[in-house]
């Protein structure tokens, strides 16, 4: 093609191609393919590839213009004449010595043995330049990390910028010529044989299907008697998810654990519940802090069908430590069921430590500088029904600290005026009743918001209105999603077009409707609070617990005493 013939030509000569897209996707893959051998060898790569216009037909050549005419005549004068009949302008000349060096620099590369690419070869030497910085920052140094990171499957691609799948495609194309394309983890589909009765029902309100018995012992539930009537591991796990979770978020978090650890004692140990010892339990925790790739899940299927994994990814220090708490809360509750003769978990050391890379005085809050700079966005926007929400939320649920669901259970009817003041009833976590105080902001926040929505103030309200409404209609509440996109799409919108520095508005793209209840944790603590007045409107268990979260003001109190004796 770079000695001007055709595209569609060459691919029907060369390749047997006659399909004009397939021409095109062949000669991209050869582009691509010689160019990675001319950028190892530090050759001009750009040039291959590159559409050069010819020299017009036109004008003879050198040969045809003598044809014998010139007897006599040395060479350098028939080329003296040849250049006065047909001159060359400056693009046509440029044209040519463009030509000339492609030219040269492919005979060059097809006399060089190509060297073979190896799975430790740096992405940069064998892709551009943009698309090699690309894949470095998403963490494919190597065509290695590359090629295990395609064959492990799903978007692969997701973390680099301008990357879609059209362009990731090619990229694979193009990285299945340099390396044989590497075979997929095996992956096999996780469901509890013979029925997936945990899958089929993430909500818990169906019953499993008994699951054949793979061992020689007894039913547990003929050596258990009478305190739990369950015929294998599923359904205990049901009766204690019904029995102990006080809420369906809860329940959820408590069936995905149990989940896992079914699959792996039935994939990794080939075991039941009623048969796991401690070497289980401690090849457990080791699984648990370095997940195989072939149970973290990369595509979207539904659990217990092809495709599908238990881990969304490797567990964070918190999540593992989580993981273990909810197994041993497990074995605990079916040893008292007398499901099991005894529990292997009491045997182990279950503690996980902390993680390194905690920062213990950092909090997931908003600093009063960044708070002021989004109330100060949300204040200068038109009153639509939609800002109106989103300044009582921020106003509201900072000075009261109540969590999101709290948030969106609660009616009108739950806030009432006391001799002590106005106060609202909430149901909060672990389905306990507390009473939160509602200071001047919040009722400040509240009538606005209130006489907004058309319902004039607390009093002349419906007691049924919820507190958190509908933007299309003032007595219909909202979700958690809805809240959760609502809150983080103002808050995004607010730090974009806020001065903040970098650094907090990079901190702040993470923000949610949680941050604003950790936000007046920090705020009452600055503003010297007794701990305990924090602990009962955060409905914390125990002041320890509400220290542990917002611990500035016993170190500041510490660091006061040490001053003095230290001074």
């Amino acid at each position: 093609m770079a000695e001007g013939l055709d595209l569609v030509s060459c691919a029907t000569r060369y390749l047997g191609i006659e399909h004009g897209n397939e021409a095109r996707a062949a000669h991209r893959q050869t582009v691509d393919a010689v160019r990675a051998i001319a950028r190892r060898r530090g050759e001009a790569w750009r040039l291959i590839g590159l559409s050069i216009q010819q020299v017009g037909a036109s004008r003879p050549s050198l040969d045809e213009f003598a044809d014998g005419r010139f007897d006599g005549f040395s060479e350098a004068e028939v080329l003296e004449l040849y250049q006065e009949a047909f001159p060359a302008d400056r693009k046509t000349a440029r044209s040519q010595r463009l030509r000339d060096r492609q030219l040269a620099l492919l005979h060059r590369l097809e006399a060089m043995a190509a060297e073979s690419p190896q799975p430790g070869d740096l992405v940069s030497g064998w892709f551009d330049d943009r698309t090699a910085h690309k894949l470095t920052a998403a963490g494919m140094v190597s065509l290695g990390d590359l090629n295990a990171r395609i064959a492990a499957g799903g978007q692969w691609f997701r973390t680099m910028p301008a990357v879609g799948r059209a362009k990731a495609e090619r990229i694979a194309q193009h990285l299945s010529t340099l390396l044989p394309a590497a075979p997929r983890p095996s992956r096999p589909v996780f469901t509890l044989s013979p029925t997936p009765s945990l899958f089929a029902d993430p909500l818990g309100t169906a019953r499993p299907q008994p699951i054949a018995s793979t061992s020689t012992h007894p039913s547990p539930s003929m050596v258990a008697g009478r305190l739990l009537d369950a015929p294998n591991d599923a359904a205990a796990v049901h009766a204690w998810i019904d029995a102990r979770a006080g809420s369906a978020a809860t329940a959820k978090a408590y069936r995905r654990e149990a989940t896992r650890l079914l699959l792996w004692l039935q994939y990794e140990r080939n075991r039941t519940l009623v048969q796991m010892d401690v070497a289980d339990c401690t090849a457990y925790m080791a699984f648990l802090q370095n997940v195989p790739a072939r149970w973290i899940s990369r595509e979207r299927a539904s659990p217990g069908r092809p495709g599908w994994a238990p881990f969304r990814g490797p567990l964070s220090h918190a999540s593992h430590r989580q993981a273990i708490v909810t197994v041993g809360a497990l074995f605990t509750w079916l040893q008292s069921a007398q499901y099991v003769a005894a529990n292997p978990w009491q045997l182990v050391n279950k503690k996980t430590g902390d993680d390194r890379g905690d920062k213990l005085l950092d909090t997931k809050a908003f600093s009063e500088p960044a708070m002021a700079e989004v109330l100060r966005f949300v204040d200068a926007q038109p009153m639509t029904a939609s800002s109106a929400r989103i300044r009582f939320i921020l106003r509201f649920v900072e000075s009261v600290g109540l969590r999101s669901a709290e948030l969106l259970g609660a009616t009108l009817g739950d806030i009432r005026l006391e001799p002590e003041g106005w106060v609202i009833q909430v149901h909060g976590k672990g389905s306990k009743n507390r009473i939160a105080a509602i200071p001047g902001q919040a009722l400040d926040a509240l009538q606005a918001y209130l006489q907004t929505r058309g319902l004039a103030s607390i009093q002349e309200a419906p007691p049924a209105a919820p507190l958190l409404s509908s933007t299309a209609d003032a007595m219909t509440g909202v979700g958690y999603q809805a809240l959760y996109e609502h809150v983080r799409g103002w808050i995004r919108k607010a730090v974009a077009a806020s001065a903040l520095p970098m650094a907090e508005r990079a901190k702040l793209a993470g923000a949610t409707t949680h941050w604003l209840r950790h936000t007046f944790g920090t705020r009452a603590i600055a503003r010297e609070v007794p701990l305990d007045v924090i602990q009962a409107q955060m409905g914390h268990a125990s002041i320890q617990m509400t220290t542990g979260i917002y611990g500035r003001a016993p170190i500041r109190r510490r660091l006061d005493e040490l001053g003095k004796a230290f001074s």
